[in-house]
């Protein structure tokens, strides 16, 4: 089976996957996939106001729900922003999508080179709890999936169906852009 038909395959079955499944680039990560996965109940995401996002209350709505780790430093990441535009034009309505900074630290610069993009959604860093708080420290370590170096590889990506689950991690570069992937992504 090509990449193309397995993405796909991903994106027309990721509200109906039962457990996660780790794809794209191969990380050698100091988390599990278990724990990247319980790290959505726990971690807590921001905003530029500081305001706190409530990832279940925001999958309440019953959509499925994208969750991508996003740097500015990062090429790839970069090179999903047209995709992302033709998301926005074709089914922004169908999906929560969530932007998260990949290093808290870079937020500032990561909110100007976000915004620049014109998307219609926020991007959100792991609060300041995480510095003081261990279970949060320990949430964040694994939302970012870790790697065993202590870094992050981006762009990474969560897709939650709509009751919540993780339905696939995703690490490495998406074109939502590519005409088969945004129909498919578009019909979920």
């Amino acid at each position: 089976m090509t990449f193309r038909i397995a993405v796909l395959v991903l994106f027309a079955c990721a509200a109906t996957f039962a457990r996660a499944e780790l794809l794209g680039m191969q990380v050698d990560r100091a988390v599990t996939e278990e724990e990247m996965k319980a790290s959505l109940r726990d971690v807590e995401l921001v905003d530029e106001k500081g305001a706190r996002l409530d990832l279940r209350t925001l999958m309440a709505n019953g959509k499925p729900t994208l969750v991508s780790l996003w740097a500015y430093w990062c090429p790839n990441c970069l090179a999903e922003a047209s995709g992302y535009k033709a998301l926005a034009r074709a089914c922004a309505q169908r999906w929560n999508v969530v932007f998260v900074s990949a290093i808290a630290s870079d937020f500032p610069k990561d909110l100007a080179k976000f915004k620049s993009y014109g998307l219609p959604w926020k991007i959100y860093r792991v609060g300041e709890s995480s510095k003081t708080d261990g279970a949060k420290a320990k949430a964040a370590r694994a939302f970012y999936g870790e790697t065993k170096r202590g870094g992050v590889a981006t762009p990474l990506h969560y897709f939650l169906n709509a009751s919540g689950a993780v339905s696939a991690i995703v690490t490495g570069r998406m074109n939502f852009e590519e005409p088969d992937r945004l129909a498919a992504f578009c019909a979920i």
